[in-house]
């Protein structure tokens, strides 16, 4: 390796240790993995935005989750005061799930830390420099898809980081970082 590339990946090595870096990473996952990626709560409370009040059934269907965890779902965001249940005005035994006002200023927020954040992490480079830098990371991402695994030397302490490694593919990359029994700091 030279010297060159071991400053490129310590310098990695640094951006991840910063808590904004890592919380920018973290969200921009959950915001532009998909639906699928984000977690129930979040898709649950986009719905409610996108379409109003919507019943158990509504969000089960919706949401593609059996009908306990909706339940659970619900009573966990309407705890934290996001939505609120009442009985449909034609059908009393209906209970109709809408945002609150917090609920919806939850959802604006998130939406507009959605636009801000990419600007606030890449406000340090010009447009020329992100640009550059896309270019680079997607050709290093390019020259790295056919290597499955590194060819590592034989011996503890390296079966030790391979073993370290395939536990930070296996959890899905930089989103399994951390304390805790998803994360790799344990």
């Amino acid at each position: 390796m030279t010297q060159t590339s071991e400053v490129i990946l310590k310098t990695f090595v640094d951006l991840f240790q910063k808590r904004s870096f890592r919380g920018a990473i973290a969200s921009a996952y959950r915001f532009n993995g998909g639906a699928e990626q984000q977690p129930n709560q979040m898709r649950a409370l986009q719905l409610l935005a996108d379409r109003g009040e919507l019943t158990n059934s509504d969000l089960v269907e919706s949401l593609d989750i059996r009908p306990s965890s909706v339940s659970v779902l619900v009573q966990k965001l309407e705890s934290a005061g996001l939505v609120a249940r009442h009985a449909a005005p034609d059908d009393k035994r209906v209970q109709l799930i809408g945002l609150t006002d917090a609920g919806r200023q939850f959802v604006q927020t998130t939406k507009q830390l959605k636009n801000d954040l990419p600007s606030q992490v890449f406000s340090a480079l010009n447009d020329q420099e992100q640009a550059d830098l896309l270019h680079l990371l997607q050709k290093l991402d390019a020259g790295l898809a056919d290597q499955d695994d590194l060819d590592w030397p034989k011996g503890r302490q390296f079966d030790d980081m391979r073993t370290w490694a395939e536990r930070f593919r296996k959890a899905g990359g930089w989103h399994g970082f951390g304390e805790g029994p998803r994360g790799l700091g344990r």
